[in-house]
């Protein structure tokens, strides 16, 4: 079944309350590309929210949840090396639903400091990248908040260039 709710809330109380059986859907290409949480599960349709756009406030970043890699590469408001961790990844959220351990963006985003703006049952919430990465990652995340001038780098390191990779710094 595929839930299409009308605000944010809705699609978090409906995560809720189908938590054995559905999953958040925005993009889901990797998640379907690799066979991952969303096959076989009922599918809360998140594709409506505004959760698409690239913006600063008070010295952050704030990127949506439903914007592309390629927006994220394209912006010149994304710290350097954030735009080159999403050359590697589909959707901000998706990226960082997965959990992937070879995910660049997730190891960017917490080398970064970045925090995710999200909703839960309870309502809107801050919560640092590293900590959700450990957790059960049920939340629907609207943005990654980051420092503008946050500087790094990210490293690949692997067997060989098509293989995924054996550590991210």
């Amino acid at each position: 079944m595929i839930y299409h709710p009308r605000t944010p809330r809705e699609a978090v109380n409906l995560r809720k309350e189908h938590a054995d059986t559905a999953v958040y859907l925005a993009g889901g290409t990797d998640d379907l590309r690799l066979g991952g949480a969303a096959e076989g599960k009922d599918l809360i349709d998140i594709t409506g929210f505004d959760f698409n756009t690239i913006t600063e406030k008070d010295g952050k970043v704030y990127i949506g949840a439903l914007c592309t890699l390629q927006d994220v590469i394209e912006s010149e408001l994304v710290p350097a090396f954030i735009r080159e961790a999403a050359g590697f990844c589909a959707t901000v959220g998706g990226n960082l639903g997965l959990r992937r351990s070879d995910s660049y963006l997730a190891a960017a985003l917490t080398a970064a400091d970045a925090v995710l703006k999200s909703i839960t049952p309870h309502g809107e919430q801050d919560k640092p990248v590293g900590e959700y990465l450990q957790s059960d990652c049920k939340r629907l995340i609207e943005y990654v908040v980051v420092d503008k001038d946050r500087t790094g780098s990210v490293k690949r390191f692997g067997n060989t260039s098509s293989s995924h990779a054996t550590l991210i710094a």
